[in-house]
């Protein structure tokens, strides 16, 4: 072996030792580093999850943690399109009995829940290894939460009389009474004919149609609580149970394109729409599993 050849093996083993000990002391820095990053730092984890509740329906979500203390989620809510129907009562008046005798006494409305929506959310631990949380944040969706509108087609002939009631204009008519005189019904009176949806009077159009939207905050504030981890510390995969409150203020209802005015008649039917009409709150449950990516 020459001079230069054991010159050369000795620069290529003087290098890989400088080699092996940079290495080595690299894996102790990102060992020692890590060991900081899983305990105080933020952001060091990811998780996706997925989810099924009362009010909030299907979701899918993203989750860091920014402290052992705290970590956040993101992500949307699915529940368009949720369909039902009510029966409502219809408000009736002795001076509308000559004008409208063949009025049925109830109308039923179909009725579409709208309440998907994105979310923020934050939790909060008491301590590193707690699974119990307090959790806060907002929903984002549109304010149109609620619509009910008359499909039967054997309604229509009779709220387009009712319509034409409501509207009516002149005087007033004399008609007989039971002692063989006459009585004068005021044909532009202020007697209202329609449905009865809580504290509000529901009037068809002149088409015989009425169109019920019940609005809310398109930001809605949430409060609550939960078990689990939005990232999973232990396992892979975890669960996670979660009950509070969406606040979406007082509802506002709209008829036909027009807001409708509370006028108290504290409707008597039990139905959905009554209550959505009335309740500044939403109460959530909801369950989901989530996986760690990271």
């Amino acid at each position: 072996m020459t001079k230069n050849q054991r010159k050369g093996l000795l620069q290529i083993h003087t290098t890989m030792k400088k080699s092996i000990l940079l290495l080595a002391v690299l894996l102790t820095t990102l060992g020692a580093c890590a060991q900081r990053y899983d305990d105080s730092w933020m952001l060091n984890h990811f998780s996706v999850g997925a989810g099924l509740g009362i009010i909030n329906g299907a979701s899918i979500e993203m989750a860091l943690p920014v402290t052992p203390y705290l970590a956040v989620r993101g992500g949307y809510n699915f529940m368009n399109n949720l369909k039902g129907s009510n029966r409502f009562n219809m408000v009736e008046h002795e001076s509308a009995n000559h004008y409208l005798p063949n009025i049925p006494s109830k109308v039923e409305l179909e009725s579409k829940l709208k309440l998907s929506a994105a979310h923020v959310l934050v939790d909060l631990y008491p301590s590193k290894n707690s699974s119990f949380h307090f959790t806060g944040g907002a929903y984002f969706g549109s304010d149109n939460i609620v619509r009910a509108y008359n499909k039967g087609k054997e309604d229509i002939a009779a709220l387009k009389s009712v319509y034409e009631f409501n509207n009516r204009t002149g005087s007033y008519e004399f008609v007989p009474d039971d002692l063989g005189g006459s009585v004068g019904v005021m044909v532009n009176g202020t007697e209202r004919v329609g449905l009865e949806m809580g504290d509000y009077l529901l009037e068809p159009d002149k088409n015989g149609q009425i169109d019920v939207r019940i609005k809310v905050q398109k930001v809605r504030p949430y409060v609550g609580l939960g078990f689990g981890r939005a990232v999973p510390m232990k396992h892979r995969v975890a669960c996670a149970f979660d009950m509070g409150l969406m606040i979406w203020g007082k509802p506002e209802v709209y008829l036909n394109n027009k807001k409708a005015t509370d006028i108290g008649l504290d409707g008597k039917d039990d139905n959905f729409l009554k209550s959505v009409s009335k309740v500044n709150v939403g109460p959530i449950i909801s369950f989901r599993v989530s996986g760690r990516i990271f």
